[in-house]
């Protein structure tokens, strides 16, 4: 009977081993895939510090060309933004890597390069203000050639080398799953002959042991549920892989949420959940999706200060304990109905993104808070990422002063527009629009005037147009307007419109209202010629109403008065 007990007791022992041994595992393999997803995320982040890098230093070099070619103010003072930026960008940089010493020297000598280019541009600009563009043009050598193809490199050696981490960090996760999967494959199949042994020994003696087999049920019933458990997990690193695969892909940050709540519904079942996230204003956090039902309600607006995890910066769990500290958002709840309350934090590089609220009456949320922590730090790191790609590109298309789409989204968008209109059969219509004796009212306020004057008309412009309409900045105080699905009649009445608006429009600077001004427009309708004609067209017929008189429209060669005052000449 001694050596059955000392058995029995031996395949428990054995079994409660197994299963611990596969618990650790998956722990082991969930921390494992947080610390991958995070150098992941951190690999990601110095791709993109690589890349807005370069974008700034080609949009310098560009408005340093777009300088020497027009003498423009403007282009340099786009220049010497861009180029005050590049700076931060490297010292952000050379802290990102600073754990690795070779992407730490690469980035050094980047930084180096980027000192000899500036050197070159400014002594470019110092030739040019000496001798003109021929000055200039001789400054631009092999050896400026040679520090932008080398500066170039150093970039692409830094993504490389990123992308080898990646890939490095891609097979450390490869072979995490492939030991849990090892681990529940062996273990599981294990610690279950061993418990069946162990019942068929407890089976026997329950004639003689009614107070052992009680006992031995209760550990029966514990490995069970840690069996379960670890299979829960097991399905839930799975998911997480899965959804870290997607997250990467996303687009925008509609879709990571929709994969998120897809996620948390299914490792959560009978559990309700609501993601919030701030608003740019940083006032509130608002509700962007919500799965399942809540066992206590949310507000849907909930200020920073209202939510404690929002305001400590980690998780917090809301509790029926009247001492104990409970969000504000929630509504008052009976004790007996309180359940599982908790809220996840979305942080990104120290950048509050929001929050995540679940509620649930079982122990769901407590027993895969780990899991629910990672899916976390995965959205965060993807909201910041798209949050990030969307500044850069909407400063790729936009005119810094004035706010409206630069020359080159107006390029791109003609021929588009154009392109479709022509396919449907529908009319389409441009507007050169030019500021009456800009140069006189930039001469007598200055550039600072004749800047508060473009930003206010840039203003006007996205008040006064249609939704479908696109208005541009055309160059210095030159505006171009795109009506699709618009004639020469319905373009005649905007313009006509624009003229009334602007004649109205007062302008403080500097404590002073600045004097109104008038401006003329140009309208050309598009027929079978190519964009490019159609813009010459407009421009030909904004010309004639400066010749004309300003202060009025001509439709493509045809004169329509706007009640404006003759004061002739020409110059613009």
């Amino acid at each position: 009977m001694r050596k059955a007990n000392v058995a029995n007791w031996v395949g428990l022992l054995a079994a409660t081993a197994i299963f611990i041994a596969v618990g650790a595992g998956v722990l082991w393999g969930v921390q494992r895939f947080i610390a991958d997803a995070r150098h992941v995320a951190h690999t990601h982040e110095v791709i993109a510090s690589v890349d807005a890098f370069e974008a700034r230093l080609r949009d310098a070099e560009s408005a340093h060309r777009g300088y020497l070619l027009t003498s423009q103010v403007d282009y340099l003072v786009a220049y010497r933004s861009n180029q005050a930026q590049l700076q931060p960008l490297l010292d952000r940089l050379q802290r990102l890597v600073a754990d690795n010493p070779a992407q730490r020297a690469r980035v050094q000598k980047m930084q180096q390069l980027e000192a000899l280019r500036e050197q070159q541009i400014h002594g470019n600009l110092e030739r040019y203000r000496r001798g003109g563009l021929e000055e200039a043009r001789s400054g631009i050598d092999e050896q400026v050639l040679e520090v932008s193809s080398q500066i170039r490199l150093v970039a692409q050696q830094l993504i490389a080398a990123e992308r080898e981490l990646l890939d490095l960090r891609d097979r450390s996760s490869q072979r995490s799953a492939l030991s849990l999967r090892a681990l529940a494959l062996v273990g599981i199949p294990l610690g279950i002959v061993l418990l069946g042994l162990v019942y068929l020994r407890l089976w026997r003696e329950t004639r003689w042991r009614a107070r052992a087999e009680r006992r031995n049920e209760e550990a029966a019933n514990r490995l069970q549920q840690s069996l379960a458990e670890s299979e829960g997990q097991r399905a839930g690193l799975a998911e997480l892989t899965a959804y870290a695969g997607l997250l990467q892909n996303c687009i925008s940050a509609d879709e990571a949420v929709a994969l998120t709540t897809r996620l948390l519904g299914r490792l959560l079942p009978g559990s309700g959940g609501t993601v919030y996230r701030i608003r740019a204003s940083r006032d509130y956090a608002e509700q962007l999706a919500q799965w399942g039902r809540h066992v206590v309600d949310s507000q849907a607006l909930v200020a920073p200060a209202e939510c404690w995890a929002l305001r400590r910066g980690q998780i917090h769990v809301n509790s029926a304990d009247e001492y104990a500290a409970r969000c504000a958002h929630l509504a008052p709840a009976l004790p007996d109905n309180t359940g599982q309350l908790a809220c996840i934090p979305l942080t990104a590089q120290g950048v509050q993104l929001g929050f995540i609220y679940i509620s649930s009456t079982g122990p769901a949320v407590n027993a895969r808070m780990a899991l629910v922590h990672a899916t976390a730090d995965q959205l965060s790191m993807t909201l910041h990422t798209l949050s990030l790609q969307e500044k850069l590109r909407v400063q790729s298309i936009r005119d810094p002063l004035t706010g409206l789409f630069n020359r080159r989204y107006l390029e791109e968008s003609l021929v588009r527009e154009l392109a479709r209109c022509q396919r449907r059969g529908l009319s389409f219509s441009v507007l050169m629009l030019d500021v009456d004796h800009f140069k006189r009212f930039n001469d007598t306020h200055g550039h600072p005037g004749g800047d508060a004057l473009l930003a206010a008309l840039g203003k006007l412009l996205q008040t006064q147009l249609r939704a479908e309409d696109i208005a541009c900045r055309y160059g210095g105080e030159e505006f171009t307007v795109l009506l699709p699905e618009a004639g020469a009649e319905q373009a005649s009445l905007r313009a006509e419109q624009l003229l009334q608006a602007i004649r109205a429009l007062r302008v403080e600077h500097m404590g002073h209202e600045l004097p109104a001004v008038t401006a003329s427009i140009g309208i050309a309708v598009a027929g079978r010629d190519g964009a490019e004609h159609l813009l010459q067209r407009a421009d030909q017929a904004l010309y004639r109403a400066k010749q004309e008189g300003r202060d009025r429209v001509v439709v493509d060669g045809q004169v329509q008065a706007s009640a404006a005052g003759a004061d002739g000449g020409c110059d613009r």
